[in-house]
Order: C-alpha cells, then structure tokens, then sequence
C-alpha cells in the first residue's frame, strides 16, 4: 500500500488548497485529485443527494487502490461524512471541517466568524460542532459564503477583482471586523480570495484549515506505515465536468499536469 496514492476530491477547484498543503507536508506522495464538477455544488445539495454523491464517488475512486481518500470539502465532511464511513470500511477517508476549537482559543474579541456554504450554515450538524468546540461565552456569526465559492470556481477571482471585492464585501456586510477578530474559512475555496480577505479585514485573522489537514494525513500515514518514503510524488488531475473552463483555472493557479475528463453514471 506504500506507493498506492492518495485521493483527493471535492466538488471542484478547492481540493487544490488541500492537495498544496500536501505536496509541502508529503512530497514523495502519489496524489489523484478528482474535482467533481458534475456534481458542483456541493453546498446546495440535501442531505440525501450529498450522502449519495459522497458515497458513490468514494466507490468510484476505489479503482484507483487509494491507500487513503481525503474528503477536502466542508459541507459533506460536516454532514454525512461520519454516516458515510460506517458503510465504507475498506478504505480509509479522511474529511475537513471548520476549525471551531482554534478559532475559540484565537479570538479576544470573544467573537468568531464562520464563512461556509450555504448547505455548511444551514445544517444542524454544524450547530452541534459549535455547541461542542465553542465555549458559550465565545459569540459565532455565521456567513454565507456560497456567492464566493461559485466565483472561485468560475475563476473570477483570477481576472475581475471589482467582481471579487463587490462579491465578498456583500457575504461580509459592513462591520464585521467591529466585532469579530477571527474567521474560519470553511470551504475549501475560500483560501484562493485570502487577499481579498486581507485586504477588506485587516484586522481580522482567518484560519485555513488546510495545513491541519495535511499533518492529519501525515500523521495517519505514519501510523500505519503507509508513508512513502522517496521519489517525487506524481499528481493525477480527473474532472468530472467542464474540462476546459477548469483547465483554464488550474493553470492559472500553477499546475501543468494534464486533465483528464471522466464521465460518471450517478
């Protein structure tokens, strides 16, 4: 299992942040990153469609032998991913979730802020993390974030930053850096508009928990004894939807290595 890869996928361009973090913490490993577009996004989806989506492609990715897949988006990590492991045992996933526990012990405005999917904010599974990770004397404002992720993905961010700012500014609202001093990014988009973020909340820390992730992975592959000690890991880009527009994307953002478009039956 040393040199099987590691899968990782969500609905679309943020598995990159994640699959970044990777490569810096686990250079020597294999990497299949598998952007979902059919099914984008994922943060409108019920909880029904995001169990059977998360699921099946799950077992689509098993093809591949991954030693281990890395669910990188919130909204399905959050809601069923916990359901979704108890019937899949013979490969190891591995999800992220929103940094309540950091945030809390960041803040001294005694007020954190969550930007997520519309799916993410709504769900009463994130209202029982925040009952669980956040003390009750910390306040949390909830934003929605959907706006901005359907932006990162259409990569507007990369060409019209009028758009991007205006877009935001809208999520944020006016005074949110009056009260609040910490924010999560909670969708695996978000960390591509990070200087927008800045630039509009200066004041205002923001927590990415991509880099947890990756020494999650590390840390599990050491454990078992999967980590691949040598070599120069390869990345394997699929797409299940909207190949060009997401090739555009993702050379923008660095990457060289070939999209292969695949067709899915669920």
């Amino acid at each position: 299992m040393t040199n099987n890869p590691i899968a990782v996928f969500d609905s679309g361009i943020g598995s990159l942040s994640i699959i970044k973090e990777l490569r810096r913490e686990l250079p020597a490993e294999d990497l299949l990153y598998f952007a979902d577009r059919a099914h984008f996004p994922y943060g409108n989806k019920s909880h029904k469609e995001l169990y059977e989506i998360v699921f099946n492609t799950i077992n689509y990715l098993k093809r591949f032998k991954p030693k281990l897949i890395v669910l990188a988006s919130n909204t399905p990590s959050v809601q069923v991913l916990e359901e979704v492991k108890k019937r899949v045992t013979d490969v190891p996933v591995i999800g992220v979730r929103p940094p309540l526990k950091e945030a809390a012990r960041m803040t001294k405005k005694k007020h954190i802020g969550i930007l997520a999917t519309a799916g993410t904010v709504n769900s009463k599974e994130l209202e029982a993390q925040i009952r669980k990770e956040v003390p009750q004397h910390i306040l949390v404002t909830k934003f929605n974030a959907s706006p901005i992720v359907q932006l990162v993905e259409q990569g507007v961010h990369l060409t019209d930053e009028r758009r991007t700012f205006d877009v935001i500014s809208r999520v944020l609202g006016d005074d949110a850096d009056e009260k609040i001093d910490v924010i999560t990014l909670s969708s695996t988009h978000l960390p591509f508009v990070k200087r927008y973020l800045n630039a509009l909340l200066p004041t205002v820390r923001f927590v990415d928990p991509a880099q947890m992730v990756a020494k999650d992975v590390r840390k599990f592959l050491k454990f078992y004894r999967m980590t691949k000690k040598s070599g120069s890991g390869k990345l394997q880009i699929l797409v299940s939807d909207g190949k060009r527009e997401f090739e555009k994307s993702v050379r923008a953002m660095g990457m060289r290595e070939p999209v292969e478009e695949v067709f899915l039956t669920f």
